[in-house]
């Protein structure tokens, strides 16, 4: 019976263990549709619902620059096709917050500027979904959520209910990078605010957006080097304005851990 035991014990840990490596393919009764991270990190627990939300900031771009795009990662479950299949996405509208307006904050899905991409090649079960956002005047002073949903077609029908969706937050004021996240909180530069953020900026003449945060944690000397420099800022900046120290826009204190 103790052998018996420990078999069905085995059993169903690997029972789990492909359920998780195979969430992508749980479904093989019809043709179906969801979101997912990064294909390099589709078996990656970690990652299951990574990019649920991009922040988009229009801050660093040059006047000149109306538009811009932002990508998500889409899978067809149920295997692959010898024909193109096209997916078909609609916004959904968010209680209690500034909903983005198609043409106004973004490209409608129906638009034949984006709708030609909505499409799972024949042979393939992964493409990018590219949202255009746009650059209204409007941004500069508010801050909208766009929140896209696949939904059933002719083609597919949906999947895993937590992977259907997918949000863009859009502005043209600085704002949180989706880098600086918790962690990036504790170890490194604290909480977040804008003065913070803006005053990282004059600091240090970088960025300081999605782009230069990746590539910056990745190297741990360098973010130790941007650290010091940032602190010794601050520290003069202190010194500088006697009574007056650098404050947030909650009137929080600046502080750099």
């Amino acid at each position: 019976m103790k052998t018996l035991k420990y078999v069905l014990i085995v059993i169903a840990v690997i029972a789990v263990a492909s359920c998780k490596k195979d969430q992508y393919y749980l479904f093989n009764d019809t043709a179906r549709i969801q979101f997912g991270p990064d294909a390099t990190r589709i078996y990656t627990a970690s990652y299951n619902l990574a990019d649920t939300l991009k922040p988009f900031t229009f801050y660093y771009e040059l006047p000149s620059v109306t538009e811009d795009t932002v990508f998500f990662d889409i899978y067809a479950i149920g295997g692959v096709s010898k024909t193109d299949r096209g997916f078909t996405l609609k916004q959904e509208q968010v209680p209690n917050v500034s909903n983005a307006v198609a043409g106004t904050h973004y490209v409608a899905f129906t638009d034949p500027r984006v709708s030609k991409f909505y499409t799972i090649k024949a042979g393939t079960v992964h493409t990018s979904v590219p949202v255009i956002v746009l650059r209204d005047p409007s941004l500069k002073t508010n801050t909208v959520l766009l929140k896209l949903n696949v939904v059933s077609d002719g083609n597919f029908q949906l999947g895993e209910k937590s992977n259907l969706w997918r949000k863009v937050q859009l502005t043209d004021r600085l704002s949180q990078p989706a880098s600086w996240n918790a962690s990036f909180s504790q170890y490194y530069f604290g909480k977040y605010s804008t003065v913070k953020h803006a005053f990282m900026i004059q600091a240090t003449g970088q960025k300081w957006d999605e782009s230069f945060i990746s590539v910056t944690s990745a190297d741990y000397a360098l973010l130790q080097y941007y650290i010091g420099v940032v602190k010794t800022a601050l520290i003069d900046y202190n010194k500088n304005n006697p009574g007056n120290p650098l404050r947030d826009e909650s009137g929080e204190l600046v502080v750099i851990p």
